[in-house]
């Protein structure tokens, strides 16, 4: 199951991913999604994210921002993208974003066209999510690094990609 999950997903999403900014469509918010912060300095992994939201922004790509992760990670987010100077009339907090899943269904309620900001290991799961809630998204790869435990987070990625499979069609009825 872990492995037949992970390709249903990928192929689900795969024509909705976008490696190069430039090619990515115009949507009215990007979501940013959350990782590891300790105390306002963002993770390598965040500050990708953020660095690819933000470019996004300059480019006209998106019009605003969600900031979703705990409520750690979206406080250095913030500061980190008024930092950078994004107006803070940009940027939507989403401190009770802490997973995925979460993340995605908090948005639900906007009815908007969004991109979702994450590493490409990790969009897949984003996009299948978004789409079985409806929710027009697009992803952008905020891969600008190599990690140093990559392998690590590809191994969660598979299990965590079973467990939103089985939240959504198993658990839920």
């Amino acid at each position: 199951m872990p492995f037949a999950s992970s390709i249903i997903v990928g192929i689900q999403a795969a024509d909705e991913m976008y490696e190069n900014i430039d090619e990515a469509p115009v949507t009215d918010i990007g979501l940013i999604l959350g990782a590891a912060a300790y105390g306002n300095k963002l993770s390598d992994i965040l500050k990708d994210r953020m660095d690819t939201g933000i470019e996004l922004y300059n480019k006209g790509k998106i019009s605003s921002f969600i900031l979703s992760g705990a409520e750690n990670e979206v406080s250095a987010m913030k500061k980190y993208a008024l930092e950078q100077g994004i107006p803070e009339s940009a940027i939507a907090e989403d401190p009770a974003g802490l997973n995925t899943m979460a993340s995605i269904q908090n948005i639900k309620a906007e009815g908007k066209k969004i991109t979702v900001v994450t590493q490409k290991y990790h969009l897949p799961r984003a996009l299948f999510i978004a789409n079985h809630y409806d929710i027009d998204a697009v992803g952008v790869e905020a891969d600008r690094h190599e990690y140093v435990k990559i392998v690590e987070f590809k191994k969660r990625e598979i299990m965590a990609t079973t467990k939103a499979m089985l939240d959504m069609f198993v658990l839920s009825f």
